[in-house]
């Protein structure tokens, strides 16, 4: 078992570094992290104490940071979403904007880490402005019409917020994504500055995006549209050596007369199809018309080369239903299977519960319902609002982080049962931005 994995690990790295990869190291034994290995690394930040997380997925090890221990760190910042490189030797973390700051991009080179001890070395790279202090967002105004769909103060009352990063593949870009604005944000991750590209802004396209997600060959991107009545994914041309997006068309989720929107994340399932999830319950202010309607959470097949969308998975009414029952949040299709963490955070209720659902996926266009993990039933008691999904690059393993509840999982997809739990016991607050290294996000 142990050369198997070996194994695996070299596999990953030589598709990279091919005949100068290096020999196997054993299992577990990673006495730095820059050894031109994928390293296996998630991280994530907590949004109530703004510590850094750095969990060990192979370990089960768990490592705090403070950034306040970090020479040149901005000072107390908000802190949203987090990137780390494949070979573990850079994060990168975003903050949201306040009164004394601007949101920034912090970029962090990784010295050491050990993970017996419990400690690692992080050391402050460039410290990148994206924009001035106490600057708004500019979210459209929308208020909820009925008893189904709530407007909660989360979304819409705060500033500028850098979401939604991701790494455009065989290129120096890494991309964020203001939501609470139409600017995406390009960075060159081997200068660590913004690209002469930054930022990127299309009319009626770059509005309200939460990540735009590129296919392996980072040829074509997909932008989520994260807010109430946006029902459309964005399609775009990328452009792997200057880091340039071109706008090439839209797919509606349904169409103006009934539709699916608020999505959070776009899943591909090779270079022509993808899948997405959508979260928003009914109508708003924003509905078009009188004779619109909105289709409750489902999830939808996307072909990027007909410009479709095709509803997969119905929207459940209960805990015990196939389809999904929550607003459907991150996706992730692994080993031909589709998990989808369903949060409740856009009704009237908010973090009563949180699901991961689980559905076969060997027909795409017809998925089969697996089973729901619950709140005392496969997830600790007491679990709310599964936010976020990060598969390990092996497709071993699922990170899921919840923001409100305070844990992060780890699942074990030939199971898809949990099998490490990190929480409040262990000094989580409220986990956010998971990413596991060599994850495009």
């Amino acid at each position: 078992m142990l050369q198997l994995v070996a194994a695996c690990i070299l596999a990953l790295s030589t598709g990279a570094g091919g005949a100068n990869a290096q020999p196997p190291l054993p299992l577990y034994d990673y006495p730095t992290v820059y050894n031109n290995y994928i390293q296996p690394i998630a991280t994530a930040i907590d949004y109530h104490t703004a510590m850094i997380y750095l969990f060990n997925y192979e370990r089960d090890k768990l490592i705090i940071v403070d950034p306040a221990s970090i020479h040149g760190w901005p000072g107390d910042v908000p802190l949203q979403h987090t990137v780390v490189m494949p070979e573990g030797n850079r994060i990168y973390i975003t903050s949201d904007n306040t009164q004394d700051h601007p949101s920034y991009i912090i970029a962090l080179n990784v010295d050491n880490i050990n993970w017996d001890a419990g400690t690692a070395s992080l050391s402050l790279d460039s410290l990148i402005a994206a924009d001035t202090p106490n600057k708004p967002g500019e979210l459209p105004f929308v208020q909820p019409t009925n008893r189904n769909q709530a407007v909660p103060n989360w979304l819409i009352g705060r500033g500028t917020q850098i979401h939604g990063p991701t790494l455009l593949p065989y290129s120096d870009f890494l991309y964020f994504t203001e939501f609470t604005s139409d600017r995406v944000r390009v960075i060159n991750h081997k200068t660590n500055q913004l690209a002469s590209v930054d930022p990127i802004v299309i009319p009626g396209y770059t509005e309200q995006t939460h990540g735009v997600n590129f296919n392996k060959s980072g040829t074509v991107g997909l932008g989520t549209g994260y807010f109430f009545d946006n029902s459309v994914i964005d399609v775009y041309r990328s452009n792997r050596e200057t880091g340039e997006l071109h706008a090439v068309g839209r797919i509606m989720l349904g169409d103006e007369k009934k539709h699916a929107a608020f999505t959070h994340f776009v899943y591909w399932l090779d270079e022509r199809y993808a899948v997405t999830a959508s979260m928003q319950f009914d109508k708003t202010s924003l509905t078009p018309s009188s004779t619109s309607s909105i289709i409750p959470p489902s999830v939808w097949l996307l072909d990027t080369l007909e410009g479709t969308a095709k509803k997969i998975v119905e929207t459940a009414y209960s805990a015990n239903d196939n389809g999904v029952f929550r607003s459907a949040s991150d996706i992730a299709v692994v080993n031909g299977k589709l998990y989808i963490a369903e949060e409740d955070t856009l009704d009237y209720t908010f973090a009563n519960d949180g699901y991961i659902s689980i559905f076969d996926l060997t027909d795409r266009a017809n998925p089969r319902f697996i089973k729901r993990l619950k709140p005392g039933s496969g997830l600790p008691n007491g679990y709310t609002v599964a936010h976020t999904i990060s598969p390990t690059p092996d497709n071993r393993y699922l990170m899921v982080a919840s923001w409100v509840s305070g844990y992060v999982l780890k699942i074990d997809t030939a199971t898809d049962t949990v099998t490490k739990v990190w929480g409040p016991s262990d000094g989580l607050v409220k986990p956010h931005g998971i990413f596991s290294a060599g994850s495009l996000r």
